[in-house]
Formats: structure tokens, sequence, C-alpha cells
């Protein structure tokens, strides 16, 4: 096997292995967060206020440290959500805001964060909204 090729691998290697970007590992501006929360139609699905079930998803408001699939909204919360179940943190959130069906199939959730600093900007705003 040549030298170049031996490299090329190496590197493709090393790519694949690397650990994936995750909000967790980010600093979040809740600022930033309320801006993507405002502009990326979060705001549309979601409220912010306390006991808000007039929208299609739960309230955000308190959802750190809350159990996923116990806020009533419109539409739910799904079976899928209900099921999973976990308690919602700033790494259970990341994993689920990077791609929602893919981590909770059925869940009615359609937005996507793929970007990491998006991710924790937006987690960092969601934590300012305590009960």
């Amino acid at each position: 096997m040549s030298a170049i090729r031996s490299i090329r691998l190496l590197a493709l290697a090393t790519l694949f292995c690397a650990p994936a970007a995750h909000a967790g590992d980010l600093k979040g501006d809740p600022e930033r967060g309320k801006e993507l929360f405002n502009t990326n139609a979060c705001v549309t699905c979601h409220g912010v206020t306390k006991g808000d079930t007039s929208k299609v998803g739960p309230t955000l408001m308190g959802v750190l440290g809350r159990q996923a699939g116990t806020t009533k909204s419109l539409l739910g919360p799904s079976d899928g959500l209900k099921k999973y179940g976990v308690i919602w943190t700033p790494q259970t959130l990341d994993e689920f805001l990077a791609d929602p069906n893919a981590k909770v199939p059925g869940t009615a959730m359609i937005g996507v964060l793929a970007d990491p600093q998006q991710r924790a900007d937006v987690i960092a705003y969601l934590s300012t909204l305590k009960e």
C-alpha cells in the first residue's frame, strides 16, 4: 500500500471515529437562543408561559427537569414521547432536537436543529424559562 493511500485511510478512519459535536460541548447564548426560538418557528408550536395548552406542542416553561410526554397541548403528548419518558436535561434535549423523529419515532415534533451551536443556544434559552 502506498504511503499516500495509507495517510488517506488513516484520515478517513479518524473522521469516522471522531465524536460528533453535541450542544453539551458548547457554551450556549440564551439571547441568541431566544432569537432562534422565535425565528425558527419553535414559537409557532410551543408557548413559553406556565400552563399554556393553546399551542400544538407543549409549553416549554420549566421544560428542564420535566418528564417527557407529561405536558398537555392541542396534539398531545404523543404516544412516542410518553414511551420515551426521559427527564429533559440539556443532554436529552440536545439529542432530541438534533433529530426528533429518529430519537422518538411517532413524535409530532417536526423541527430539527442540526447545528450543535444553535441547539446549545436554544437549550440555554430554555434553561431560563423557570416556573
